[in-house]
């Protein structure tokens, strides 16, 4: 079986299967695999590089060949845009093009398959390439060039050269063969040639020569040969220069292959030694240079593989190689020692292959029960397995899903299916050895973390949690100690998925500053018939480590459930294994297959009520100075327990569910190691579904005057109108979001998408923002000051949330990070101290803007703007927190530049109580050791009498032997001596330095916990840090709305909100144009249109404009769906509070906009286009009310005309006659428009447009759009003229013109017979009918 087959088997994310494997023997890694002499890894352009390497086919132990072999095949030619990589450089943009003087772009053949190409830069440089190096340049707006992509920099030199090669892109092949301006040949590549004609003779011999020699031969002055490997750090300013030391970086228990020890010969010995992992093995003694019995076949199979002309040896390559730059899996698959490894040792064991697998209950993959995430390992392969790997072997077994990080001395080590997925994602390389393993250092942790966990993999972080040292006194502790007991202890110390990222100081800073939510989730249903059902709800944002807890009803549309996952985008998803419906299911694969989804088990895992609670109350999270009993549950969790039960043990009679979801939360956090930082913050909020206040509205719009009630704005509606992301790419590209978004800080953006998700609806709270940003644009000058310092603010939101976890007495107490030993401490500690000093400069810039607007607080209009710019105490309605004592305490607590750059927090006096009580007792202590020594002095009448010693032996008097011959007191007790002296102690100086010692150890703790205790102290205030987070990031989407209002594409104008008990809901906008587009198709500037819904024009006598349903007719791509999208984010402009563009806005609130809009299917919920327009149809007819503004176009085109035509017709008596909602419904069902051509309760509109030449020919008709909204409606569709457009041939559209003409004819005869009907059976009527009938003959 193929190596990559069996295990792509095990992790669905891995990429395609490729080839498989060819066994035979395979070369040993080429000189690729290993970065450039210097061993550090460049950022400048790889011109150096290609002078290093030289000619390629020399890094492969054969002669360069002068061209490519008529064999040579190549999936890149002249002109291709390429990603291409040399040694011990990053991957760069580069352009194929041939050799100046070989006229061939490719040289070699087969594995030895090099490339030519050009690098782009402002000197641009060339060299040849092997083939597995070079990947296809798609453009920067790729996925592997962004963040946690394979191609990703920072460097400035790659991204100049990747925009060259976007430029480059757009050209054509013969254009970019111009940008290859490169022609010289580089100095070395004409040494190298000439090298290789001249010792090819010589090369062959000392090939055979080498093929006797050890491996290890390699060595100067008895030292081996070593590279520096740089892996490059997630800080800006820190890397790692870690120098991979196999024989140092690692205890001596650990891993094999599983083998047992007793097996392991001198050869595996000398396999093993090429892994930071050792093995405690006897070694032979003997002559090391001859060779012989095992160890000498070893040598023969390595010497049949082909030697690299080089002068590190191939052992030490192979060991660096693990560190080398990305490559192709398959470059990888036979990077072992010895030989060619067709089959890894994990695919050969049996209880390991799909279908065979077990969990750890022993359940087999085909039991409903089975637990996906466990793997039952035998016992009898454990006790086989040396230590380190028998520790492996279990955390995987209980984490089988999860991608081990196993830390070994200075590196985290991949093994078996693990290293796959390491050199597969993440472009390690494969250590030697028959069985898989990978790893890197230590401080490369949070950057590929990060890139399997945004592929969607669990990464598990595995420390050491004691040094040899403390293993070495456990185990003479212990009576009989096993071999499994002298190994230093392992243990899990954090999980990370994609909803559960907190951004510690390993895992490396946030890529994006939107929230990422954690939901959980549990659904009953509320009646037989499958109507009604209740959701408990619970999810976080564990970046900054907000929760909310709810419980509501909902339709068997989960119409509520579905604006909850617009609202708040779950990127993970847990679920009760078998709890949702298939209703619940369909939303699941329908709105959110992009998200990750786990099931967890029944009562085990996903918690019951009962058993939250008890957690809550034993965990003490909540608990003041984390001690149980002395405090008690947020108030809302305890809104969610019984009133009956003072001990907060018993769930509420409708809270069930969302305790059971938050139950589920909890052991999930608690599974990742994140449950005591994320709920000892307390930070807890209520869910509440939008809509709830709507179901108690009254019939008069007063109700909005007296509510905080929010408009709703469901998933489709955010979908529909692209308010958040467009349908093309999901981007905010062209999105309401994007046009307004000019926030300057993180939190603020985080706000300004709440704010979008739910506009106001209370008229007065309306205003209020609207006079905010009156206020700010009064203030040009100084908002322009603000928003300058604004932008230097950081992440203060998720700032404190790293602080609290940092500062938890909590988690310093119990958590294995505790334990952990880190070789990067130095470099985290630094970390911690900027990203507090960061924090302490955002405040201080938060106090700098208060001081800019607070002279200016008295004249604003607004009352919120008031309550934010305030502080607190000094206006009545101040609400931003005096924030200057604490800053200027945290400013005198310690020396902040020594402690950045040190990374120790050495604390001043009077900040820290028990690092000062220290200091004072070792000075005092001191004193009377001097005191005590002048006393000794004058007794012994000797003034040369001093202290002498270091650590524990100090303080011994050192006396002269001449002095010493005299009587000496007897407390004097004879310490150690030396010539000419005599050193003593006393029963008074041994107690000093007891009391010395113990003043040290206090000084010594006290500094230690210093970090944490000085973030605790920080942390007690954090209500107030918040609010002052929480007031700026108002301050921030105020301003941003205020830039918005000022500088539109074009008029802009404040809304009027009207409340009135006896005004009927209504929608006035003229000069209205669509926020987010400026040109028309054809380039065009905007038309604005005036929408009137449920009021007259000013000169108008017709009593239908008052209608509340207009009908929009018009041409195909006339402007129709344009100006339904354009209502309703007018009306959203409105409720948020910002200007909106257009000449003059006057409506009534809106309380749901409701949109039907395009033609879409959800394939993987099996619903058909026509089948989902139903289903939102079926929403809005259940849930609008006469407040609701209703968007629907072109309803009904799924599915046959007539019964289309029908569908529509009563939709829009519904909407017109029965709920008296305003309603924008668009159609082409002409039929439709003539049935309530007379009605007073729809009113007529269309698109208008001009025609030219019209005829019987409709290709030599000229359709102009004119895109303006006028009243009436449209003759015809002029559908002929959008297929004319899109390039149909005319003999296709004449065809169709003639078929249309017929149908027309039928229509109308049908219509004419129905008239002569109706005036036949009651000649007495009206001349209604008659006026119709004359029409029809017209």
């Amino acid at each position: 079986m193929s190596k990559q087959k069996t295990l792509f088997s095990f992790f669905h994310k891995s990429p395609p299967i490729s080839s498989s494997t060819k066994s035979g023997k395979a070369s040993s890694p080429t000189e690729a695999d290993v970065p450039s002499s210097g061993g550090k890894k460049s950022s400048s352009s790889p011109k150096e590089g290609a002078k290093e390497r030289g000619t390629p086919g020399r890094a492969h132990g054969g002669k360069a060949p002068r061209s490519a072999a008529p064999s040579a095949v190549s999936d890149f030619n002249p002109g291709d845009l390429v990603w291409a990589k040399m040694p011990g450089h990053p991957w760069w943009p580069s352009l194929v093009y041939n050799h100046p003087k070989e006229d061939t772009h490719l040289r070699g053949k087969g594995k030895s398959l090099n490339i030519h190409v050009q690098f782009f830069d402002d000197s641009p440089t060339r060299g040849w390439v092997g083939a597995k190096y070079m990947k296809p340049f798609s453009g920067s707006t790729a996925a592997e060039a962004q963040k946690g992509g394979l191609f990703f920099s920072t460097k400035p030199e790659i991204r100049k050269a990747i925009k060259m090669a976007d430029d480059a892109m757009a050209q054509d092949k013969q254009k970019r063969l111009e940008l290859a301006v490169c022609m010289e040949p580089s100095d070395s590549e004409e040494d190298m040639e000439l090298e290789d004609e001249g010792s090819s003779a010589s090369h062959d011999e000392a090939e055979d020569v080498k093929k006797r020699q050890p491996v290890r031969e390699s060595k100067k002055n008895g030292k081996p040969k070593r590279r520096r490997i740089t892996i490059e750090s997630d800080s800006d300013n820190e890397g790692s220069d870690d120098e991979f030391k196999p024989e140092d970086s690692a205890s001596s228990d650990e891993a094999s292959s599983g083998v047992d020890e007793a097996k392991l010969s001198e050869p595996d010995s000398e396999t093993e030694e090429d892994s930071p992992v050792k093995v405690p093995l006897k070694r032979k003694r003997g002559n090391p240079d001859k060779p012989t019995g095992p160890k000498k076949r070893l040598q023969d199979e390595l010497s049949e593989t082909p030697k690299r002309a080089s002068n590190v040896s191939a052992e030490a390559k192979l060991k660096l190689s693990s560190f080398s730059a990305p490559e192709s899996f398959e470059s990888q698959t036979n990077a072992g020692g010895t030989g060619s490894v067709s089959v890894w040792d994990h695919e050969k064991f049996d209880w390991l292959q799909d279908g065979r697998r077990k969990d750890l209950k022993r359940k087999k993959q085909n039991d409903a029960d089975y637990d996906p995430s466990t793997l039952y390992v035998p016992d009898d392969f454990l006790n086989k397995c040396t230590p380190g790997m028998r520790k492996w072997w279990q955390l995987k077994s209980q984490n089988f899903d999860t991608v081990i990080f196993y830390k070994v001395g200075k590196f985290y080590e991949l093994y078996h299916m693990d290293a796959v997925i390491g050199v597969n994602e993440l472009g390690l390389t494969f250590m030697k050895g028959a069985w898989a393993h990978s790893g890197f250092p230590e401080i490369a942790f949070g950057r590929f973390s990060d890139v399997l966990v945004q592929k969607g993999y669990k990464v598990a972080r595995v420390e050491q949690t004691e040094t040899p040292e403390m293993m070495e006194v456990r185990c003479k502790s212990m009576s009989h100690p096993s071999k499994f007991d002298r190994v230093v202890r392992r243990e899990i110390c954090r999980i990370i998925t994609k909803g559960t990222q907190t951004y510690s100081v390993l895992d490396g800073n946030p890529s994006e500053s939107h929230s990422k939510y954690l939901l959980c989730f549990k659904e009953k249903m509320d009646d037989s018939s499958g109507q009604r059902r209740i959701y408990g709800v619970s999810f976080v944002d564990t970046s900054v480590g907000k929760f909310h807890v709810g419980q509501f009803e909902d339709d068997r549309h989960c119409s509520r459930f579905r604006t909850l996952v617009a609202h708040f985008p779950p990127i993970q998803i847990l679920f009760e294994k078998g709890n949702p419906s298939s209703d619940t299911k369909k939303v699941l694969k329908s709105c959110l297959s992009t998200s990750i989804q786990e099931s967890l088990q029944p009562t085990s895992q996903f918690w019951d009520a009962f058993k939250t609670l008890k957690t809550l109350a034993e965990e003490a999270y909540f608990e003041k100075d984390f001690q149980p009993g002395s405090g008690n549950l947020p108030t809302v969790l305890k809104n969610l327990t019984s009133e009956n039960d003072s001990l907060a043990l018993t769930p509420g009679e409708k809270s069930e569910l969302a305790l059971s979801a938050l139950g589920a939360c909890i052991y999930y956090l608690k599974k990742c190691l994140i449950d005591q930082e994320l709920l000892s913050m307390a930070n807890f909020e209520e869910y509440i579904p939008v809509d709830t206040g709507i179901e108690k509205a009254q019939a008069s719009s007063s109700f909005f005057a007296k509510t905080s009630q929010r408009m709703v704005l469901d998933g489709v509606t955010l979908t529909n109108l692209e308010i958040l992301q467009n349908g093309t790419n999901g981007s905010t590209e062209g999105t309401l979001l994007e046009k307004l978004d000019t926030c300057s800080t993180p939190f603020g953006k985080r706000l300004l998408k709440q704010w979008l998700c739910a506009p106001l609806c209370n008229p007065f709270s309306i205003n209020d923002r609207l006079n905010a940003v009156e206020d700010l644009m009064d203030l040009p000058d100084k908002v322009s000051e603000v928003s300058d310092l604004l932008k230097k603010l950081p992440d203060l939101e998720r700032l404190l949330s790293k602080i609290h976890s940092i500062g938890s007495p909590l988690k310093s107490q119990n958590h294995p990070d505790s334990r952990a030993v880190m070789y990067e401490e130095i470099a985290y500690s630094k970390k911690k101290i900027a990203d507090f000093l960061s924090a302490l400069e955002g405040f201080k810039v938060m106090r700098e803007v208060i001081s800019i607007l607070e002279d200016a607080a008295a004249n604003f209009k607004s009352s919120i703007l008031k309550q934010i710019v305030s502080i607190k105490g000094k206006t009545p309605q101040g609400h931003f927190p005096d924030l200057s004592a604490e800053l200027k305490r945290w400013d005198t607590s310690f020396d902040h530049e020594k402690a950045r750059k040190t990374g120790v927090i050495t604390p001043k006096v009077g900040f820290d109580p028990d690092y000062d009580e220290a200091l004072k007792d070792i000075k005092t202590t001191e004193q009377d050791l001097n005191e005590y020594l002048d006393k000794q002095r004058k007794r012994l009448s000797c003034k040369t009498v001093v202290y002498w010693g270091t650590a524990k032996n100090r303080y011994q008097m050192e006396i002269p032997e001449s002095v010493t011959e005299r009587n000496l007191p007897e407390e004097y007790e004879l310490k150690s001596t030396k010539k000419g002296y005599k050193r003593y102690w006393t029963k008074a100086i041994e107690k000093m330095f007891g009391d010395l010692a113990n003043a040290e150890e206090r000084r010594d703790a006290a500094l230690k916990d210093c970090m944490r205790r000085l973030f605790y102290n920080f942390d007690k205030n954090y209500k107030e840090w918040q609010t002052a987070v929480e007031c700026f990031a108002v301050l921030d989407v105020l301003i941003s709305l205020s830039q918005y209002s000022q500088g539109g594409d074009g008029p802009v104008c404040r809304p009027v909100i009207v409340l009135q008990d006896n005004h009927l809901p209504f929608l006035e906008l003229k000069g209205s144009r669509h926020p987010c587009i400026t040109k028309t198709f054809f380039g065009d500037d905007f038309i604005p249109n005036d929408i009137l819904i449920g009021c007259k024009e000013e000169d108008s006598d017709d009593s239908s404009d008052e209608a509340h349903c207009v009908l929009v007719t018009g041409p195909n791509m006339g402007g129709k769906s344009t100006l339904l999208r354009q209502a309703g984010l007018q009306v959203v402009m409105a409720q948020l509070g910002c200007y909106v563009p257009a000449e003059s806005c006057r409506l009534t609130p809106v309380d749901r906009v409701f949109t039907r809009l395009g033609a879409s299917d959800r394939i993987m919920a099996g619903e058909s286009t026509f089948f989902v327009e139903l289903s939102e149809t079926s929403s809005i007819l259940q849930h609008a009310t006469e407040h609701s503004l209703v968007l629907l176009d072109e309803l009904g085109r799924g599915t046959a005309t007539f019964d289309g035509t029908a569908i529509a017709s009563a939709v829009v008596k519904e909407l017109s006659q029965s709920v008296k909602c305003r309603t924008l419904f668009s159609t082409h069902y002409h039929s439709l428009v003539e049935d309530y051509s007379h009605s007073q309760a729809v009113r007529l509109g269309h698109m208008a447009c001009m025609v030219e030449n019209e005829c019987e020919d409709p290709s030599q008709e000229t359709i102009t759009f004119l895109y303006k909204f006028i009243k009436g409606a449209c003759p015809k569709s002029y559908g002929f003229n959008a297929a004319r457009l899109a390039h149909i041939p005319d003999e296709i559209i004449q065809v169709g013109h003639q078929k249309a003409r017929e149908f027309e004819s039928i229509t109308v005869s049908l219509r004419l017979f129905r008239e002569l009907n109706l005036l036949l059976d009651n000649p007495s009527s009206d001349g209604q009918v008659l006026h119709n009938l004359l029409k029809v003959l017209q």
